[in-house]
């Protein structure tokens, strides 16, 4: 019998973290901060997931 489990990754923008599920893309949670497509974002990764700058 196999055990399933979701996997979340914790982001951190502007100072609060935010925990996406396996199912969510990068591009699907900067749409809902409100950020531009064309805009740059560089990706940090740290020990609980990732720092957006």
């Amino acid at each position: 019998m196999e055990v399933l489990t979701k996997k979340t990754v914790s982001i951190e923008f502007d100072g609060k973290k935010y925990a996406l599920s396996d199912d969510t893309t990068v591009e699907e949670f900067l749409m809902d901060l409100g950020l531009p497509k064309d805009k740059t974002i560089t990706l940090k990764i740290t020990k609980d997931g990732f720092v957006l700058v």
